[in-house]
């Protein structure tokens, strides 16, 4: 997710310390319902919402689904970064199994989602002898990496599927920074774009994802690229061209480099890339709308194609996130870019005949556009009921969390002691669980 790189280097001090931590278009006028449309904005969590219609905007044209899993459904997904951090911290204490992981799969299980995103990774040398699998180039914490293994066959009894990252493009966890700086280059930075050009650190990340999946689970002793918990593998977590070639050829390249391998270890388990939908040009995309409304011409600027890296023959979904207030979208056209940012990228995806997860997506709970849940309650509703209609595969909101985790996060959102999603007195923590229940509904229906 994008954060504000301060934050995430304020998170990853935090979490270095032993404390737990919970993890970021445009059309012409009139073409979708503004904000305003939705009606009168409620004063708090309690007013009365229409969340069980799940209607979607102008901007969300119907379309034949292009399914995501086997058994053809739109795929409703959550976040839950952490846990294997969560369950490498539970085996380190002795226990046999991690509450907090119990708990995200089992209330996962009740809501009737089908999938979780998760970390495949912990690279972070802070979290040396706590929870980082990877402690120096190719060495690995047994108790950690165990803790993973502990994740997969936990999701295997629930009966879930696992969409995990094997690295991230930011700076927590480890990130393209800390593979530059083992490779022993001068001054690494967050997003170093030499993680996706210089030979010794592909060869290196190549190295873990072929040690991840050739490892045999500890715990049931079937081998990770053949693991029945786990549904895809992400190349890395929001990977971006900054300092890239503007074509994206350079990071076509490597998708196609390190795609092929995980294709050749794992043959039965799905590849995405894991990116955000950032494109090298407007082609496919309503150019006035992005560029004269949105204004964020970044999004359109080059390093990475979404089109030219969905065209991979080793690709088999497509990704993109979505965080209007994080990436600095204009409040009135917030609702309406996401829809856009759903429906624009489905359509470029069913070009390949490919399905589109949206991976994350989110507005910030605080010191975002939208401070009232109400306001954002609505909108997650339309974004969800546009991925059901334009015949997305799959999409997931961030944050879900367990109970006792810290509401630390910008997006954060939990389902409180089991309760029912929608009851009104747990509404202003539980925030978005009923909309999910809505949007499981909605695939079986």
């Amino acid at each position: 997710m994008l954060l504000f790189c301060a934050v995430r280097e304020v998170l990853s001090h935090i979490a270095s310390l032993g404390v737990t931590v919970v993890w970021f278009v445009w059309g012409h006028a009139g073409i979708a319902p503004r904000l305003s449309e939705l009606g009168p904005a409620p004063d708090s969590a309690t007013a009365a919402e229409d969340v069980a219609s799940g209607h979607a905007g102008d901007a969300c044209p119907d379309g034949d689904r292009i399914p995501l899993l086997p058994d053809g459904r739109h795929a409703v997904m959550l976040n839950a970064y952490y846990l294997q951090e969560q369950a490498a911290r539970a085996l380190r204490d002795g226990e046999a199994q991690s509450t907090a992981v119990e708990e995200i799969l089992s209330e996962a299980a009740s809501l009737g989602v089908q999938l979780i995103r998760t970390n495949g990774h912990n690279d972070a040398p802070k979290k040396a002898g706590l929870t980082a699998i990877q402690t120096a180039p190719m060495q690995f914490d047994e108790v950690s990496f165990r803790g993973l293994d502990l994740v997969l066959h936990r999701a295997a009894h629930h009966d879930l599927k696992l969409v995990l990252t094997f690295g991230n493009y930011w700076n927590p966890y480890g990130g393209t920074r800390q593979y530059v700086a083992w490779a022993g280059l001068p001054n690494p930075v967050e997003g170093d774009a030499r993680f996706f050009t210089d030979r010794g650190v592909i060869d290196h990340y190549k190295a873990y994802i072929r040690t991840l999946l050739n490892r045999r689970n500890t715990f049931d002793g079937t081998r990770y690229g053949d693991h029945p918990a786990v549904f895809g593998w992400e190349l890395l977590n929001e990977p971006r061209g900054v300092g890239l070639d503007a074509e994206g050829n350079e990071m076509r390249a490597w998708v196609d480099e390190v795609a092929q391998l995980v294709k050749s270890l794992a043959p039965g388990h799905k590849v995405g890339t894991g990116e955000e939908g950032l494109d090298t040009s407007y082609a496919g995309y309503d150019e006035f709308f992005w560029k004269h409304q949105v204004r964020q011409e970044w999004l359109f600027r080059g390093g990475s194609s979404f089109r030219k890296n969905l065209e991979s023959p080793y690709i088999d979904f497509g990704s993109v996130h979505l965080y209007p207030d994080g990436w600095m979208f204009p409040r009135e056209h917030a609702a309406e870019a996401g829809e856009r940012w759903i429906s624009e990228h489905m359509a470029i995806a069913r070009a390949f005949d490919k399905p589109l997860l949206i991976g994350e997506f989110g507005l910030r709970n605080r010191g975002g556009h939208f401070d009232k849940l109400g306001e954002r309650r609505a909108i997650y509703n339309r974004w969800l009921a546009c991925a059901h209609a334009t015949g997305a595969g799959g999409i997931g909101p961030w944050l879900f969390a367990n109970d006792d985790r810290p509401d630390w996060d910008d997006y954060t959102f939990y389902w409180t002691g089991g309760t029912d999603p929608a009851d009104q007195a747990h509404l202003s923590k539980n925030r978005y669980v009923d909309l999910l229940q809505a949007a499981v509904q909605r695939s079986i229906d």
